[in-house]
């Protein structure tokens, strides 16, 4: 079995008027993005693909250098190096993360996945002005779970 670990809006550059607003998601944002790398490295060993998504590459945002992108990973987008219909004949399950938790998390995996897409909760970062329970309201069908080195493990949020 084959998992897929889908790592959304890792950017380079933040948005200026977010950063503006909330002084310290610069530094959030980079201490994450470190945490995420190692995990990704954990999960490469196992055979999980890892999948770089984010359309911030055109945009001139790139991939945060917190982030390592190594020849297997796939990127997705405009720029990327595979698509969507590539990846889930491969794939067997599909986890998403990355940034933010609720928003573009969600935009995206529901667009892919469908309703019922697993996010991962400890891998994913809540927006400053976000609350977890308003945000799991938000999105209730999701399919929900947390990561450790021995896996990913769904969760009841009831």
């Amino acid at each position: 079995m084959v998992n897929g670990l889908v790592i959304v809006d890792a950017w380079q550059k933040l948005l200026a008027h977010d950063v503006a607003c909330h002084p310290q998601l610069e530094n959030e944002v980079r201490s994450f993005g470190t945490f995420l790398n190692q995990v990704c490295n954990i999960e490469r060993k196992k055979g999980t693909q890892i999948i770089h998504w984010g359309e911030g590459k055109i945009q001139g945002r790139g991939i945060m250098e917190e982030i390592e992108v190594v020849v297997e990973d796939k990127v997705m987008g405009a720029e990327g190096n595979a698509r969507w219909e590539e990846i889930q004949e491969s794939i067997d399950d599909l986890y998403w993360c990355g940034f933010h938790f609720g928003r573009c998390i969600h935009d995206e995996a529901g667009f892919i996945s469908g309703d019922e897409a697993n996010i991962v909760l400890n891998l994913s970062l809540l927006f400053p002005l976000d609350s977890w329970k308003d945000r799991f309201e938000d999105w209730p069908k999701m399919r929900y779970h947390l990561w450790s080195q021995t896996g990913f493990e769904e969760v009841s949020l009831q």
